[in-house]
């Protein structure tokens, strides 16, 4: 993972920019952060920082984002790191949006029961 920019990563997080830099500006170090304005650079230290402390668009009950960090033999399955689960979790994907889950993106994932995931499309706006 190399360097992203706070634009990339706040249509990622589905949040205004001007919310993303405040957060970026207010919790990174200066050697994370490069460049001014939109064409601002995160390395991958401030990504990761970043991930902690933006907070959760969806404000369902047991929802959560993560990471994904391998593609299952059945392709209907993913394994997801989530860092409130302290680990990996499989995760069911919805068969019609299987092509678009790939490694290292990031998903929103609802627990619908104990050891039961499930991951919530994206919303179109």
């Amino acid at each position: 993972m190399a360097k992203k920019r706070l634009s990339e990563i706040a249509k990622e997080y589905e949040i205004p920019f001007e919310q993303a830099s405040d957060i970026a500006f207010n919790v990174l170090t200066e050697e994370s952060i490069s460049g001014k304005g939109r064409n601002t650079w995160i390395d991958e230290v401030g990504q990761d920082l970043l991930d902690d402390n933006i907070p959760l668009a969806i404000k369902k009950a047991r929802v959560y984002r993560g990471r994904v960090r391998n593609l299952a033999p059945n392709p209907r399955f993913c394994f997801v790191h989530i860092k409130e689960k302290n680990g990996c979790v499989p995760v069911r994907i919805p068969p019609k949006h299987m092509r678009h889950v790939r490694r290292g993106a990031f998903i929103h994932v609802e627990e619908l029961e104990d050891d039961h995931y499930e991951m919530i499309p994206p919303q179109i706006v």
